[in-house]
C-alpha cells in the first residue's frame, strides 16, 4: 500500500531531519507616555521588568575585568569632560565656559563602552582614569560636569576602582553639598550594572540578572545624521547576536535565518524600523524588515514590529516566532501535524509531499527566499495525505515550501541543486 509506505517513510524522516519550530506570538511592551519606562524582555519568557527610566544617572559596569560606567542620556543626563585642567582643580572647578565644553556619549553598539570611558587615549587608559598593572585598580585623573535627570549641575570626580568598589564624589559646582559615595560591584555580579541616582544620593538596583533578558524597550542616544539624537528603540543584551534582513515581501512568513550573519552590536534592531509620517502625523513601521535573534541559549527568534503609537502612549506591538523547528503555528491552532518533502535536495521538477491534516482543504505554496511565489496548488482531502507534484523549472537554490489550512501552515526549507 502506498500510502502505508509513504507513512512509514514520513515517520523515518521526522527522526533524522534537522527541524525547527515557529512558535506565533503576538506580543506588546508599554513604555508609558514619554517613554518614561524601560522594559526588558526575554524573548523566552516575556517581559521580565518594567521600571521607572528617570530615577537614575549613573550605571556602573559590574564585570570583573571592566570599568565601564555609563550615563542615563536618553532620558537626560548629559556629561562633559572638564577642559581646563586635571584633578588637581577640583576645589577650583572653573565652570564659567561650560556652554562651550563637548558633551560625550554612550556607545550604541557596546554596553561597556560608557560615555566615562570615550576618552580613553591607550590600552591603560579607561578614558575616566589609569589602570595600574601592578596593584590593578584603576586611578581617576578626569573631572566632570554633569546634568542630572533631575536637571541639577554638579562636578563630578570618579576617584578609584578598588577590590570591585568604585569611590567617586561630586558637589554642585560652585563646592557646596559635597557627597563621597561608593558603589560595590560584589553584590551584583547577576547584573550587567549597577544603578546610582545623583538627584537622590542613592544607590538603584534596578536591573533584572543578565541571563534574564535579551533585549530591552528604551531611550537612548544615537548618531541621527550625524548629529547624538535621543530615539526610543531596542537594545540587545549582552551575549545575544541579531540580523536584520530587509525587503522580505513576506517578514512574518520568512524563515531562512541561515542566509544572514548575526552580529552582537546592541544596537542592530535599534530604533529605524518606525518612522515618523507627516502627512498623518503618526507612526508607520517598516512593512517588508524582520529581524532574527539569537538569544543567550543559542535558540532562533524572529520578531517582525507591527505598531509603535509614539509618545502618547509609549506601546509597541511586535511579532514574535521561535524559530526552533520547521512547523510555523498560528493561532495556537494546529490542524497540520506533520509535514515531510523528498526528495530533498531535489535534483529535477518532480518532489512529493506527504503530511497529515485535519482540514479538507488546504494550499501548497512555494516562496524563493526573497519571497517570491514560484508555485501554487490546491490541496485537497483530510488525513494523511501523499501527493506528488512536477514543478516549473527552478533555479538551483534555497525554496520554502508551505502547506497552510484554515487555522495553521506550516513550511520547510528545499533545496534545489
Amino acid at each position: 500500500n502506498l500510502i502505508k509506505m509513504n507513512k512509514i517513510l514520513l515517520l523515518l524522516l521526522s527522526s533524522i531531519l534537522l527541524c525547527f519550530n515557529i512558535f506565533s506570538q503576538n506580543q506588546s511592551v508599554s513604555l508609558l507616555p514619554s517613554y518614561t519606562n524601560q522594559s526588558f524582555f526575554s524573548l523566552e519568557n516575556g517581559e521580565t521588568a518594567n521600571l521607572n527610566n528617570t530615577d537614575w544617572d549613573l550605571a556602573f559596569s559590574t564585570a570583573t575585568m571592566s570599568s565601564s560606567i555609563r550615563i542615563n542620556a536618553g532620558m537626560g543626563t548629559e556629561l562633559y569632560s572638564y577642559p581646563l585642567g586635571d584633578t588637581a582643580d577640583w576645589n577650583n572647578f572653573n565652570s564659567s565656559n561650560i556652554s562651550n565644553w563637548l558633551p560625550i556619549y554612550n556607545s550604541d553598539t557596546n554596553w561597556f563602552i560608557g560615555a566615562f570611558d570615550k576618552n580613553s587615549t591607550s590600552m591603560f587608559d579607561m578614558g575616566w582614569g589609569m589602570y595600574s598593572m601592578i596593584t590593578h585598580h584603576v586611578t581617576g585623573d578626569s573631572l566632570y560636569a554633569i546634568k542630572t535627570v533631575g536637571g541639577d549641575w554638579k562636578k563630578l570626580w570618579i576617584q578609584k576602582l578598588a577590590n570591585d568598589e568604585y569611590t567617586f564624589k561630586y558637589a554642585n559646582l560652585d563646592g557646596s553639598n559635597e557627597v563621597n559615595s561608593t558603589v560595590s560591584k560584589t553584590n551584583y555580579t547577576s547584573k550587567n550594572f549597577v544603578y546610582y541616582s545623583i538627584d537622590q544620593n542613592s544607590i538603584l538596583d534596578r536591573e533584572p540578572n543578565s541571563t534574564d533578558w535579551d533585549i530591552t524597550f528604551t531611550k537612548y542616544i544615537t548618531p541621527v545624521q550625524g548629529t547624538p539624537y535621543g530615539v526610543t528603540g531596542v537594545l540587545s543584551n549582552s551575549g545575544v547576536q541579531v540580523a536584520q534582513v530587509d525587503n522580505v515581501p513576506d517578514p512574518n512568513s520568512y524563515s531562512d535565518y541561515l542566509q544572514h550573519t548575526m552580529t552582537s552590536e546592541i544596537n542592530i534592531i535599534g530604533y529605524d524600523w518606525k518612522s515618523f509620517d507627516m502627512s498623518t502625523f503618526s507612526y508607520s513601521v517598516e512593512p517588508y524588515r524582520c529581524y532574527f535573534i539569537k538569544d543567550q541559549n543559542d535558540k532562533i527568534w524572529r520578531i517582525v514590529f507591527t505598531s509603535f503609537e509614539g509618545s502618547s502612549t509609549g506601546n509597541i506591538e511586535f511579532n514574535l516566532d521561535e524559530m526552533t523547528s520547521s512547523t510555523f503555528i498560528s493561532d495556537n491552532q494546529i490542524d497540520i501535524s506533520s509535514f515531510e518533502i523528498y526528495p530533498n535536495p531535489i535534483l529535477d521538477n518532480n518532489i512529493t509531499v506527504v503530511y497529515d491534516i485535519l482540514s479538507n482543504e488546504s494550499q501548497l505554496e512555494i516562496f524563493s527566499i526573497t519571497g517570491e511565489k514560484v508555485f501554487n496548488q490546491a490541496l485537497y482531502g483530510s488525513g494523511f495525505q501523499a501527493k506528488s507534484f512536477i514543478l516549473p523549472n527552478l533555479k538551483k537554490g534555497i525554496y520554502l515550501v508551505k502547506v497552510t489550512s484554515s487555522k495553521s501552515s506550516i513550511q520547510k526549507k528545499l533545496v534545489v541543486q
